[in-house]
């Protein structure tokens, strides 16, 4: 019992990360997709199938601000500890999830689209991933905040 104890403390803290004035909240794990996906981006645009396979999709991620500031996003990065993977969205790849660009203090933003990346490297073990949210405040700092997430096989 205590074990599962510890296990469900673990899970719980991976889930939520606190950077201070910025909370970022994703998934629990996340499992490869064999096939190519399709990326916001491309959904709408009428495009299929721009993401390579493997590829893994994201689909809770939920920005709080906790700060007296506005916040805003300007990146979203998930990478892979073990194999230097990245997958980075900015600029109109970012808008196209439907991450506000300013949150206000005490608000809650979510995507409204799967943030998707493909041609994840699996192995034959369950790894660690990691989702961070890169931004600035309204007085110019730099504030990130990031999750980890188990990638499984």
């Amino acid at each position: 019992m205590k074990n599962i104890l510890v296990l469900i403390a673990t899970l719980t803290a991976a889930a939520q990360v606190n950077a201070g004035t910025i909370t970022l909240e994703t998934n629990n794990h996340l499992y490869p997709i064999p096939g190519r996906g399709t990326s916001c981006t491309a959904m709408n645009a009428g495009r299929t199938s721009d993401l390579s396979a493997p590829h893994v999709s994201i689909s809770e991620l939920y920005v709080t601000n906790n700060s007296g500031q506005n916040f805003y996003p300007t990146r979203l990065t998930f990478t892979t500890g073990d194999t230097g993977y990245v997958c980075s969205y900015t600029g109109q790849v970012l808008r196209e999830l439907g991450l506000a660009t300013n949150i206000q203090p005490g608000q809650r933003a979510q995507t409204f689209c799967n943030m998707k990346c493909g041609a994840v490297p699996f192995g034959q073990m369950a790894k660690s991933g990691y989702l961070t949210v890169y931004g600035h405040m309204s007085d110019g700092q730099t504030v990130e905040a990031t999750a980890e997430i188990q990638v499984m096989n």
